[in-house]
C-alpha cells in the first residue's frame, strides 16, 4: 500500500485533534474541579453517582425528620414533667388537707389551689410545637384538651423515618399517660373529684383521691420516660443519618471530583502529547516533501 503525501497529513490531524480532545478533557477537570462532567466521561462511574445522590438524599430527609421528631418529643417531655410536678402538689395537697384538723374554710381554699393546678395541667397538655397540638394524637390542629379535662384527641401514634424503611413512635398517647384510658387512672377527673371534696368538707373523698394521684403520679413518669427512650432513639438517628449522609458526599467526591495534582499532571501530558504529534507530523511531511522532490 502506498503511503501518499495525503494519509500522513489525515493521519497527523486525527493524531493531533485526538490530543487536543485530550488536553481539553484535562484542562477542563483542572478548571471545573471535576474528573466527570458528562455521563460518557465515565459511565459506570456517572450511574453510581446517581445512586449515592438519592441515597446522601433519603439519609439527609431521615436526619431532618428525626430531628425535628426529638425536638417535638423534648417539647413533650418538659410538659409532662412539669404536669408530674403539678400532679405531686395535688397530692400532697390531698395528703395534708385529709388530716382532720384542717377546718371546712382551709379546705375550701385549697379547693381553689387544686382547681388552679387543674387548669395548668390542661394549659400543658395543650402544648404546642411547630403549629400543632403535640398531645392530640393525629387531631392536632385544635386544642386536644377542654377545660373540664375531657379529651377530643386520639390514640393515634405518629411515626417517623429512623433508618430506610424502619419507623420509630414520635408522638405521645396522652390518652394513656394523663386520661389512663389503658387501664390507669385519669389525672383530670382525679383533679375535679379532689376539688369537690375539698369544697364540701369531704374528708373521705380526700383521702380517696391519694390512691388515685399516687397512680397518676406513676403513670406519667412512665410516659415522661418513654418520650425520654424514643427521643435518645431520634438524636441517635440524627447522628447515624449526618454519617452516612457524609460517607455518600465523600463517595460521590471521590467517583466525580478531580484530583488536582493528577489532573496538572494529565494536563502537561496531554500538552506535551499535542505538541509532540504536531512536531512529528510536520517533520514527517516535510520529509516526504523532500523526498519528493528529490525524485
Amino acid at each position: 500500500m502506498r503511503v501518499t503525501e495525503q494519509m500522513i497529513f489525515n493521519n497527523g490531524v486525527a493524531q493531533a485533534q485526538q490530543s487536543m480532545q485530550n488536553l481539553s478533557q484535562a484542562q477542563n477537570q483542572l478548571s471545573s474541579g471535576y474528573r466527570v462532567v458528562q455521563p460518557g466521561d465515565d459511565p459506570a462511574a456517572s450511574a453510581q453517582a446517581i445512586e449515592d445522590n438519592v441515597a446522601e438524599a433519603q439519609y439527609t430527609a431521615i436526619g431532618n425528620g428525626a430531628q425535628q421528631a426529638a425536638d417535638e418529643l423534648s417539647v413533650a417531655g418538659s410538659a409532662l414533667q412539669s404536669v408530674s410536678t403539678a400532679a405531686s402538689q395535688a397530692l400532697q395537697l390531698a395528703t395534708q388537707y385529709s388530716n382532720s384538723t384542717y377546718t371546712a374554710s382551709e379546705r375550701s381554699a385549697a379547693a381553689s389551689q387544686v382547681t388552679q393546678i387543674m387548669q395548668q395541667v390542661v394549659d400543658l397538655m395543650n402544648t404546642t410545637y411547630d403549629g400543632r397540638y403535640v398531645f392530640g394524637g393525629f387531631k392536632d390542629s385544635s386544642p386536644p384538651f377542654a377545660a373540664d379535662g375531657s379529651y377530643s384527641g386520639d390514640d393515634n401514634i405518629r411515626e417517623v423515618e429512623i433508618a430506610p424503611g424502619l419507623y420509630q413512635a414520635a408522638s405521645v398517647d396522652a390518652n394513656v399517660i394523663v386520661k389512663g384510658s389503658n387501664g390507669g387512672v385519669d389525672l383530670m377527673t382525679t383533679l375535679a373529684n379532689l376539688a369537690t371534696a375539698l369544697s364540701s368538707n369531704d374528708v373521705t373523698g380526700i383521702s380517696n383521691a391519694i390512691g388515685s394521684l399516687n397512680t397518676c403520679v406513676q403513670q406519667i413518669a412512665t410516659g415522661t420516660a418513654q418520650v425520654g427512650v424514643d427521643q435518645d432513639g431520634f438524636q441517635s438517628a440524627v447522628t447515624a443519618s449526618q454519617a452516612a449522609t457524609e460517607n455518600e458526599t465523600e463517595q460521590i467526591g471521590n467517583l466525580m471530583d478531580a484530583d488536582v495534582m493528577t489532573a496538572s499532571s494529565q494536563v502537561s501530558a496531554a500538552q506535551y502529547a499535542l505538541d509532540a504529534t504536531l512536531t512529528a507530523t510536520a517533520q514527517t511531511l516535510n520529509m516526504t516533501m523532500s523526498l519528493t522532490n528529490q525524485l
